[in-house]
């Protein structure tokens, strides 16, 4: 046939192996790939919470702190970041004192963007912390599963380019609901959801054909991925490698892959050495101890078929690698790139293999998530390869991963993690993680579905502050007239921002009564306001002394960092004049009324009878400023034992008797078979858990719970005295910590990582007083030349008022030792009145020198009184703080304690200047 020039027959159609024309088949594929990614979206989110750790904290603050402060450092967002924590793994000193996070800031920064919403949202409803950590909570989740739904939508089109669409489908389905890119790249920012994406775009990027703005993107993902987790280096660098295959020997291609991973390769190293001091960032902190000091061929076994941590136990569709990775050598045309996978995957299981291959508190394989997309690119020859009843054993172990993974997103709460790290370190630490039982996706199903995280379930309005008085009880029935004298028990429940209130005050016509500061779970508020944390709460009131008719309880919340108390309910009650006379022993003269001091005893006596916890002790508030600023509560044996030694003289005359019953039996408790204890109590006691660990046993508060609560333990103590002398020094003194360095739990050393504080001598010396009065002695002496040395004073260096309080305690043990008068100040704004109340009690109990005037005394009383003892609430005192040459700074107040010098000044006051104020 002969053509004319103008008529010319159709260019060919292009068609890809697996059948259709090009341009038709790339829209059905991102069309299935939106609709995966969208699936992916919707079954990430389906378990209504977030599954991380510490490790996860830093990427799911450090966005809103980009946007707000502008800053990649944590030093604007510390508190919240720490979430509570004294001692955040997570969070880093760099250099000059910056608060840094542990793991790259590649990932925060790069999903900063995605915040803008949340941000725009805070910064119409304001920036409160209950609201920021809501928001957080959620912005992480959805951001998560976004990098997870995508990489594996990614994921599918790359699939496309060697796999007809069934089985890329299958492949894809594998990948992100048969593999840890469910249980922790789409759960919790962790660096693997962002290296798995990153991973899949190089990949698709790099089985592409190579153009200059192609090459500079492969380089800048292959830059990422190095800057996002640096043992993924190993990874980065393979596909690096074939990259300079790739681009050929076209020099702008190569320099544009090269350029393309400079640039954020460089930023990232940049900002690990302006912020951290070396090139590694925190990782690179000497603090931070060994990471590769387990074997390596036991390494490999765990990292791939322990029933704990196994890839192959948690994914068996990977099974098929083995025989992927065969045929893609086989085939000229992928064996470039499967050899650089193949090297990049066996890189980084020996790299992983030398360290703790159980990868801390998580699901699976944590550490092997990264290599994912990488293994299931390799499987579609290997699939295709497969007829009958092995396709069908291979689709039935994908079904098998998934389940395994569903199984986590569901039930799992870190119950299975206790057994697997039960093991102190050593010999057979690693033998947990073989036993079958501790299997996670067997033991988690030991319990019911792991519960919603309400922060995903309800958004009321945040701003308000709730709260009810639900009944008044005597003697367990309900009341609406009482007889002046009988106790009553005020139950409620309150909330502030949709959380538990800081404290919850009950007050009688206006007059305090009562204060606590525990709540507990109350379901049907729980139910009805989807609130975060415990609402209900109880306060028992005495009414002694008030006069008979009407009178109005009510009950006010504290916020955290508040001034004031807010009101939120209201209650009237008769009152009927009693028909007896008032126990004098439940009403001392000295604190039913004051001419001076009007009501102040009697609400001091309370307000300490009320904030005391059930279990017997008080709590501490905690700040990371010398500054009573944002306080954080939390359980400590120390105060407990100073409550009890302040108190004890007067507890009687108080009516604070039973009090402090209840809390020698809390502190006797606390002693473990050791004879030694702690400072946050038992390592099986319930606050631990929420500390990540429990503390190393020190020689403060094993010597004040001894010399206050051993009870029936007494056959101990010559064996926790004999620990003590261990830790004695050459020149006589007693060092903190019991235990050697090696053993530290949970413990942010300084300078001297295990220190002869003045303050813990003269506490070690008042025990030796009663249990060897010859190591007594000689510790008085050798306490008395060193006083005045800086390295004494390591806890109290800027709060002295324990060791102003403890010179009479010394003394009547037989130890006559005079603080230098320039360790008797402070820099610490509002301190100055406590220690002019501690210097007029020690001179009330000294025999020396001459006695304050009851003026003097009553002036002293009367302002911190004053206001219902407003100023005690606002500069509580200061009663020490942590080492100040650790990384984390940590000052530690009490209101308690501040309640308790009050009343133990007054009522020593009035005993020794003939009660002349305390008439009734």
């Amino acid at each position: 046939m002969i053509l004319s020039p103008d008529v010319r027959p159709p260019a060919p159609a292009r068609f890809s192996p697996a059948g259709g024309p090009e341009p038709a088949r790339r829209r059905r594929d991102v069309r299935a790939s939106v609709l995966l990614g969208l699936c992916c979206l919707l079954v990430y989110n389906a378990n209504l919470r977030s599954i991380g750790t510490g490790d996860t904290l830093p990427a799911r603050y450090l966005p809103f702190g980009i946007w707000r402060f502008g800053s990649v450092l944590l030093d604007p967002i510390r508190d919240v970041v720490s979430e509570g924590n004294a001692q955040p793994y997570w969070i880093a000193n760099g250099r000059a004192g910056h608060s840094l996070s542990l793991y790259p800031v590649v990932l925060p920064v790069l999903i900063a963007p995605l915040y803008l919403p949340a941000v725009g949202y805070l910064n119409l409803r304001g920036w409160t912390e209950p609201r920021l950590l809501r928001v957080a909570k959620v912005m992480e989740k959805l951001t998560a599963s976004l990098l997870a739904a995508s990489a594996a939508a990614l994921l599918y089109l790359l699939l496309r380019r060697r796999a007809p669409p069934a089985d890329a489908l299958l492949l894809a389905l594998a990948f992100a609901f048969g593999s840890n890119t469910w249980m922790i790249g789409s759960q919790a920012l962790w660096q693997h959801g962002l290296a798995e994406l990153l991973l899949a775009g190089a990949l698709l990027l790099l089985t592409g054909p190579c153009t200059i703005p192609r090459a500079l993107a492969a380089g800048a993902l292959c830059g990422l991925i190095a800057g996002n987790r640096p043992p993924d280096a190993l990874l980065a660098a393979a596909l690096g490698l074939y990259g300079l295959r790739w681009a050929g020997q076209r020099a702008l291609w190569l320099a544009a892959l090269a350029a393309g991973a400079a640039v954020p390769l460089g930023l990232v190293l940049g900002y690990n050495a302006a912020a951290a001091g070396n090139i590694l960032g925190a990782y690179g902190i000497p603090e931070r101890g060994a990471f590769f000091h387990h074997g390596l061929l036991s390494g490999v076994a765990g990292l791939l078929v322990s029933p704990t941590r196994g890839l192959l136990v948690f994914s068996p569709f990977l099974l098929l690698v083995p025989a992927a990775l065969w045929h893609g050598l086989r085939d000229r045309g992928t064996r470039a790139l499967t050899l650089a996978v193949g090297v990049a995957a066996l890189a980084q299981v020996l790299f992983y293999a030398k360290a703790d291959w159980r990868a801390g508190y998580s699901w699976g394989p944590r550490w092997l998530t990264d290599l994912l997309p990488l293994l299931v690119w390799l499987l579609p020859p290997a699939l295709a390869a497969l007829r009958g009843a092995g396709r069908l054993a291979f689709v039935l172990a994908a079904c098998a991963s998934m389940a395994v993974q569903a199984v986590g997103a569901f039930w799992y709460t870190g119950a299975s993690d206790g057994a697997i790290f039960a093991a102190s370190p050593g010999r057979g630490e690693m033998r947990a993680a073989w036993d079958p039982r501790n299997t996670p996706f067997i033991a988690e199903l030991r319990h019911g579905r792991a519960l919603h995280d309400p922060a995903f379930t309800c958004w009321q309005d945040e701003s308000r502050t709730l709260g009810s008085i639900d009944s008044v009880t005597a003697g367990g029935r309900q009341v609406e007239v009482v007889t002046a004298g009988t106790p009553l028990a005020i139950e409620g429940w309150a909330l502030a921002s949709g959380h538990s209130p800081a404290a919850l005050e009950v007050t009688l016509d206006g007059q305090p009564h009562g204060v606590t500061a525990t709540f507990f779970d109350r379901p049907d508020v729980r139910a009805a306001l989807c609130e975060d944390g415990p609402a209900g709460w109880r306060i028992d009131l005495r009414t002694d002394g008030v006069a008979p008719g009407a009178h109005v309880l009510a009950a006010a919340v504290r916020v955290p960092g508040g001034a004031m108390a807010l009101p939120v309910a209201r209650w009237e009650i008769m009152v009927a004049a009693s028909r007896t006379k008032p126990d004098a022993t439940h009403s001392p003269r000295s604190l039913v009324q004051d001419p001076e001091l009007g009501a102040a005893p009697r609400e001091a006596a309370a307000l300490l009878g009320s904030h005391q916890q059930h279990a017997g002790f008080w709590l501490t508030s905690y700040t990371a400023a010398p500054r009573f600023e944002d306080p954080r509560p939390e359980m400590n044996t120390f105060l407990t034992a100073m409550m009890i030694d302040l108190l004890d003289p007067v507890a009687a005359a108080a009516g604070l008797g039973e009090n402090l019953a209840r809390a020698r039996a809390h502190l006797h408790g606390q002693i473990e078979a050791s004879g030694l204890v702690r400072y946050h109590g038992r390592p099986d006691g319930p606050t631990i858990p929420s500390l990540g660990c429990a503390i190393t046993p020190d020689a403060d508060d094993t010597s004040l719970v001894w010399r206050l609560a051993a009870g029936d333990r007494r056959e101990l103590l010559p064996r926790t005295v004999a620990v003590l002398a261990r830790y004695r020094t050459g020149e006589g003194l007693y060092r903190t910590w019991l235990a050697p360095r090696e053993r530290y739990e949970c413990i942010d050393p300084g300078k001297d990582p295990n220190p002869t504080d003045a303050g813990i001598q003269m506490h070690v010396f008042l025990l030796l007083a009663q249990a060897d009065p010859p190591a007594a002695r000689a510790l008085c002496g050798a306490l008395d030349r060193a006083l005045g040395e800086n390295r004494l004073w390591v806890y109290y260096r800027m709060a002295p008022l324990v060791p102003l309080l403890r010179q009479a305690d010394l003394r009547r043990a037989g130890c006559r030792l005079r603080l230098p008068a320039a360790r008797l100040r402070t820099p610490v704004d509002g301190q100055e009145v406590w220690l002019a109340a501690g210097r007029l009690l020690e001179r009330l109990l000294s025999a020396d020198g001459p006695r304050p005037t009851p003026s003097e005394t009553l002036g002293v009383l009367q302002s911190l009184a004053k206001d219902g003892f407003s100023f005690v609430r606002r500069s509580p005192p200061l009663l020490y703080h942590n080492d100040l040459t650790a990384r984390t700074s940590r000052f530690y107040w009490s209101e308690d304690f501040g309640y308790a010098l009050w009343l133990r000044l007054y009522m020593e006051d009035t005993r020794r200047n003939g009660d002349t104020r305390a008439r009734p």
